[in-house]
């Protein structure tokens, strides 16, 4: 009997808990491959789970030598249909000169303050990020830090995989499925305000690039097949490449985008790790070699730009780092993203 009171008793908290939350999210139905347009499915899904994810590079406009990477990240899951919606909220902006690094990472139910629809996507009072008739716009609040930016559509939006349905890892499971797009050439401009590592405010006017991924689907967050090696490279020619890769069993993914806006499938490459990087336990690959025949020059050197761009807080990495041709030119830059348990045993001496 005592455990039928303490577990009605939570029943009853989870309740609450729901009335007071609102649960504003507005979600619309899940669909593989009848899904809608890019616009269309900017909303969350019912019953599943996905993300809202901006990464980019900006100069400061008054001395353009002066680099800076920042992140956005808006995870939900809504799995579970009496549960209200979980978010979690990651942020960052690093100076690429001095190696500061300045996160902001939370943990939300859905209420009136963290929600997501098909316009919005708000966990305030840290981030709103606004759809707009001509692209998207972000502010973002971090520990001693505001991002006031702006992104164009640019050359438009592409979807990856088959139609948009990407595989995550076991393409076996119909369950390991993903609907996922991307606009990878988002024009940027705008306003970061941040204190430095001296103590000093600043406050800079900004422009360069940045990738936006709108990714979804009933895939098993947690199971380790699932875990990824995820590469956008961004060349300065205005052409993109997008690879996305489960070492553990060797399935991979890829798309590459022209600078007209056309995209096609790229399955065909090979890249291996030239370096290794260990946090907390877990060992990463860190610096690689890619290879793909007949796309661009064919091959490349990846090279991360600091040590330590490691969510340690969250256990994975999301790193900016060069692309180099074998001539040695820096030839565009790319942000990579390491989840942990891919490369046990790596590390050690």
């Amino acid at each position: 009997m005592p455990k039928l009171k303490g577990f009605l008793r939570g029943i009853l908290c989870l309740l609450v808990l729901m009335f007071v939350c609102g649960c504003p999210t507005v979600t619309i139905p899940y669909a593989e491959e009848d899904h809608g347009t890019f616009e269309d499915e900017f909303a969350p899904h019912a019953n599943i789970h996905g993300w809202w994810y901006i990464t980019g590079y900006a100069n400061d406009v008054a001395d353009p030598s002066r680099l800076f990477s920042f992140q956005f990240t808006q995870f939900y899951v809504n799995d579970f249909p009496i549960v209200p919606d979980m978010y979690a909220l990651q942020l960052s902006l690093t100076d690429m000169t001095t190696g500061q690094d300045l996160f902001q990472g939370r943990v939300s139910l859905s209420g009136p303050a963290v929600y997501a629809n098909a316009s919005e996507v708000v966990f305030a009072p840290n981030s709103r990020l606004t759809r707009t008739g001509d692209g998207l716009d972000l502010y973002g609040k971090l520990n001693d830090a505001e991002m006031n930016l702006h992104f164009g559509f640019g050359k438009g939006a592409v979807w990856h995989g088959d139609n948009g349905v990407l595989v995550m890892g076991l393409p076996d499971d119909p369950i390991q499925r993903t609907v996922y797009y991307s606009y990878t050439n988002m024009p940027t401009t705008g306003q970061v305000t941040f204190t430095d590592e001296a103590g000093e405010p600043q406050t800079l006017q900004v422009e360069g690039k940045a990738w936006f991924d709108r990714q979804w689907g009933p895939y098993r967050m947690t199971h380790p097949g699932s875990f990824w090696e995820w590469f956008s490279l961004r060349f300065f020619d205005n052409e993109e490449i997008m690879l996305f890769a489960f070492p553990q069993h060797g399935y991979q993914d890829g798309t590459y985008v022209l600078a007209d806006g056309s995209s096609q499938r790229l399955l065909d490459y090979t890249y291996t790790p030239t370096g290794y990087a260990e946090h907390d336990g877990n060992c990463y690959s860190f610096g690689w070699d890619l290879t793909m025949p007949g796309i661009k020059e064919g091959h490349y050197r990846i090279e991360p730009m600091l040590d330590d761009q490691h969510m340690y807080r969250w256990n994975y990495y999301e790193l900016m780092a060069r692309i180099l041709n074998d001539s040695d030119e820096l030839v565009g830059y790319a942000f990579i993203e390491l989840l942990p348990e891919l490369r046990e045993g790596m590390c050690e001496p």
